[in-house]
């Protein structure tokens, strides 16, 4: 194994370990990422999909989207996956009679064809999104649809700023731009996004990162240097007692083998 590989493995049992800690608490402050999957939960039923299809869950998490989809989709059969075994184990015992694998979704390793391959707020964690987006699409039927959620490059905002006016460099992930990941989507199907900002009131700054924590949503970005206690003081002080933290969430739906056509909403 590479350099590279062995990097990329690392950063993937990192995140797989943090959202295995975070199974017990995450539903409690995961009202961001319900609300996105009920929102793709939507927009995939208007997709057209078949009788009773065949569905690849990627990211699966406590089973939010995987809940909707049971509502959504009735009689299809769906494979529900997650890199964290005790996420994987959660949404299980909330949702029986599905079928369930631990899985990196990066690199699946289950045979397809799909009628559905969906994730909601799991593909920011790619660290390739065009070649796991390529891998993903290889598994749909003729027609086959890809639909996901994921955070927006204007995550944070309020966060960053905050660093910025002290001086300092926040430990968030880069995530992509709409223009990053309409262009992450293989060229040869549809593909149809829309923007949306949602807007968190935690209590305080330290309510934020203890949210952040409770999801396991708290990975720094690689190579970042934590901040000393002093640092993140002036960080905090410089956000409002209740600030306001926004997420930007970009959906999209591709679906593969028709015309190339790209529109953001």
């Amino acid at each position: 194994m590479d350099r590279e590989a062995r990097r990329v493995n690392d950063f993937h049992q990192r995140v797989a370990a943090r959202f295995s800690a975070a199974a017990e608490t995450y539903d409690a402050h995961s009202e961001v990422q319900r609300h996105a999957a009920r929102t793709l939960a939507g927009l995939i039923a208007a997709t057209g999909l078949p009788p009773r299809p065949r569905v690849l869950e990627i990211g699966c998490g406590t089973g939010h989207l995987t809940g909707c989809l049971t509502l959504y989709l009735p009689g299809a059969h769906i494979l529900a996956t997650d890199i964290a075994p005790a996420m994987v184990a959660t949404c299980r015992a909330g949702l029986p009679g599905l079928d369930y694998a631990v899985m990196d979704g990066s690199r699946p390793s289950v045979a397809g064809p799909f009628d559905l391959i969906c994730a909601s707020l799991a593909a920011q964690w790619f660290v390739d999104l065009p070649a796991t987006l390529a891998r993903l699409a290889a598994l749909l039927t003729p027609g086959g649809t890809l639909a996901l959620s994921l955070l927006g490059a204007q995550t944070f905002r309020e966060w960053r700023a905050a660093h910025a006016c002290c001086g300092l460099t926040p430990g968030t992930p880069v995530f992509p731009t709409p223009t990053q990941c309409d262009a992450a989507f293989p060229t040869d199907g549809q593909l149809l996004m829309r923007t949306e900002v949602y807007v968190d009131r935690p209590a305080s700054g330290l309510a934020f990162l203890r949210g952040l924590r409770a999801l396991g949503a708290d990975m720094p970005a690689t190579g970042h240097v934590r901040l000393s206690p002093a640092e993140l003081r002036r960080v905090m002080q410089t956000l409002d007692e209740a600030p306001e933290i926004s997420y930007e969430l970009l959906y999209a739906c591709w679906r593969a083998g028709e015309k190339p056509e790209s529109r953001l909403k």
